[in-house]
């Protein structure tokens, strides 16, 4: 199978990041905005990607699902952002806490399936390779 690429676009305007997710409009902003801060879309994108895996391990597996439910946090220092150098400026744990629902036996080798497969969980635990690439223009 080949290789996948995701991609996102955005634009900075004033202090909201207006991004363009699979052709949707989503802003961004700073905590204590009334937006979604980047952590929370984050942890977002990481709840919902385990709950789907969940689902897509279950249909794979013909098991059924009666409801599954989900809540994640992430707990950052804010002194590392503000520029605290011996902080880390980034989120230094992340919890799930989801409540599967099924009557079926093998739900438990669902969820270890799903937690070994979960794209977005195994991308928080390992370390991947991050480029960025700046291009500053002059007017």
């Amino acid at each position: 199978m080949n290789m996948i690429t995701f991609t996102v676009e955005g634009r900075l305007e004033g202090d909201v990041a207006k991004t363009c997710v699979a052709g949707k409009e989503v802003d961004i902003g700073l905590m204590g905005s009334d937006y979604p801060t980047p952590e929370e879309m984050l942890l977002a994108s990481a709840l919902s990607c385990m709950m789907l895996t969940i689902y897509y391990v279950a249909k794979e597996m013909n098991v059924k699902l009666d409801d599954v439910e989900g809540y994640i946090e992430g707990t950052m220092d804010p002194k590392g952002f503000q520029g605290d150098p011996n902080v880390p400026p980034g989120l230094l744990e992340v919890n799930y806490f989801i409540t599967v629902k099924s009557k079926d036996e093998r739900i438990n080798e669902v969820l270890e399936q799903s937690m070994r497969r979960c794209p977005l969980k195994d991308t928080l635990i390992r370390q991947i390779k991050v480029n960025v690439k700046w291009k500053v223009e002059k007017e």
